[in-house]
């Protein structure tokens, strides 16, 4: 299990007993607007128990990861954020999409920015990363100005 620190978070992987923040982030469909369109929105209990499993199972299947953003002093999920390993080349592998997500009580804290920062070290300098790509929809601002 990879545990990764920064500054005020902890980014480590998803557990079962995350389900009532992991639900109350994933059933948002404001805040989580831009993530309709790849199915990771949830609109019951049961189905974020589903995808909170899917997230749990993805770190083990060595695909890539997605860590849960909590908050070093509650160890309580605050937010998401992982990346997809889309290439393994001779000279290292290639991270494409990362993204991420922050509740919305968590926003405009600079969270998402330190917990980028920690998760594109990991991915260079011990995940043999040689390149990591994401995007964002043009009228997503915050995320635009991260």
């Amino acid at each position: 299990m990879i545990i990764l620190e920064s500054n005020r978070l902890i980014m480590r992987y998803y557990r079962d007993t995350d389900i009532t923040e992991y639900h109350k982030a994933m059933s948002d469909r404001v805040n989580m607007y831009y993530f309709i369109p790849f199915g990771f929105v949830t609109g019951s209990i049961a189905e974020s128990q589903v995808s909170l499993k899917n997230a749990i199972e993805y770190n083990a299947s060595g695909q890539g990861y997605r860590f849960c953003i909590a908050l070093k002093e509650t160890d309580k999920l605050i937010g998401g954020i992982g990346y997809h390993i889309a290439d393994e080349t001779p000279i290292g592998r290639i991270a494409d999409p990362m993204g991420w997500f922050i509740m919305p009580e968590h926003q405009n804290k600079g969270y998402v920015t330190e917990a980028a920062r920690r998760v594109l070290e990991f991915a260079f300098y011990q995940n043999d990363c040689i390149r990591v790509v994401t995007a964002c929809f043009a009228e997503n601002n915050p995320t635009a100005g991260l």
